[in-house]
């Protein structure tokens, strides 16, 4: 019966202990000098602004696209894609989106497996258009596909240039 009273006793003064201790603590944490609130940041001062119709384009109509300025010299007389052609289906996916998977050649000519990015397969020929650049097709070999594109210079002439397609390994 002692040994129980005795270790009672001891467990009272280890708590009593433990919460002076917890008081001498937040007596230490109260007694600390408060850390200031950082400044309020200044805020610009609003200015209205009249709206003058007459100045500016209407907020509720829609935007018009810019087109190509051209000279006032009158026609351009420089080599221009055919843009009254109607486009062919892998003339709606950018160069990046389609992947040459490979080729097939026969006695009648060498042609290109081309993958878009919607997961279909086209077999092409030399003559076919790919790309938004209006590329045609010049030239077809084993690993590559070679183009002609016609890229607009915005001043209503275009440009062309090659650009290769090369097999893609391992691309979705």
């Amino acid at each position: 019966m002692n040994r129980v009273l005795l270790l009672s006793l001891l467990l009272m003064l280890t708590a009593c202990s433990e919460q002076d201790d917890l008081r001498q603590y937040v007596a230490q944490v109260r007694s600390r000098p408060a850390v200031p609130p950082e400044p309020v940041p200044e805020v610009n001062q609003y200015v209205p602004e009249d709206y003058r119709p007459d100045e500016r384009r209407s907020p509720f109509v829609s935007p018009k696209p810019e087109g190509v300025v051209q000279e006032k010299q009158g026609p351009v007389n420089c080599e221009q894609p055919n843009l009254q052609r109607a486009r062919e289906p892998l003339e709606q996916y950018s160069l990046s989106n389609l992947y040459l998977r490979g080729t097939l050649q026969n006695a009648g000519g060498i042609k290109a497996l081309i993958s878009a990015q919607d997961g279909e397969t086209h077999i092409i020929d030399i003559g076919h258009h790919m790309g938004l650049n209006h590329g045609r097709v010049i030239r077809i070999e084993r690993d590559g596909v070679t183009l002609q594109e016609f890229v607009p210079d915005g001043r209503g002439c275009w440009n062309k240039r090659e650009t290769a397609l090369e097999l893609a390994l391992g691309q979705p």
